[in-house]
């Protein structure tokens, strides 16, 4: 029991602090909870609930910037959030099998998404010139809010990429508004998944203890160490932990 406790809160501080600097935290929480005995989907919507509140603490940080266009963001919000809703419904209306058929691909969306880094926004923004862009990122935002529902694995990088194509802005300045769409995506996903009869409340309970703390320790981080270490840092271990998960 205490060493279930210690990986809980753990989980959590490691997580929230993943979250607040970049995202990716569930190719860390995940695997933690599975290896406490919980079963894929039950893991998945407990991390779930879990990680909703850790985002506050990088968006509170990030609140001078995202009061300058907060009308925008949103209504970009909007596909986002339905996207989110479709895909927690799906999720914990799935069988163990199909979910779990599915996660390997689901860490390997992760994983590249971590890699590309900055050069997705500049993929974007070359493949969907002009007006086009508007268009793009929407769809983008609905499918990123589905996936963010669904399992959520690097998540952010995700986010940070089609946010920084759309508003032709660096990774940097951006990072707010991806902590608080990350945020919006999560508080819609939560819903269905608190009703679903599947969460474990005491894991939430220390994984979120850990993720509020760590959440407020990844956004500080960020503003202090440079973009690509932390990225390279997550991927390397996100890496480690899908091929872990493919290996068990």
């Amino acid at each position: 029991m205490l060493n279930d406790t210690i990986i809980f809160l753990l989980a959590g501080l490691i997580g929230g602090a993943v979250n607040g600097a970049a995202g990716g935290a569930k190719l860390f929480v995940f695997p933690m909870l599975l290896a406490s005995g919980l079963p894929p989907i039950a893991a998945n919507v407990t991390q779930g609930i879990a990680l909703w509140p850790a985002q506050l603490p990088a968006v509170w940080v990030y609140r001078k910037e995202l009061l300058q266009d907060l009308r925008a963001l949103a209504l970009q919000m909007v596909p986002a959030l339905i996207g989110a809703l479709l895909g927690a419904i799906i999720m914990i209306n799935s069988d163990e099998k199909s979910f779990v058929s599915v996660i390997p691909f689901l860490l390997a969306i992760a994983v590249i998404a971590i890699f590309l880094g900055p050069k997705s926004a500049v993929l974007m923004r070359s493949a969907f010139p002009g007006n086009k862009l508007k268009f793009a990122t929407a769809v983008f935002l609905f499918a990123i809010g589905f996936y963010g529902g669904y399992f959520g694995a690097g998540m952010g990088f995700m986010l940070l990429a089609v946010l920084s194509a759309s508003l032709n802005s660096g990774l940097g300045s951006v990072n707010g508004a991806k902590n608080l769409m990350a945020f919006g995506i999560q508080t819609v996903a939560v819903i269905p998944m608190a009703l679903s009869g599947l969460v474990d409340w005491n894991a939430a309970a220390l994984v979120l203890i850990g993720g509020i703390a760590g959440g407020y320790i990844g956004a500080n981080i960020t503003r202090a160490m440079p973009e690509k270490y932390i990225r390279w840092s997550v991927a390397a271990l996100g890496v480690f932990l899908t091929l872990s998960f493919l290996l068990r």
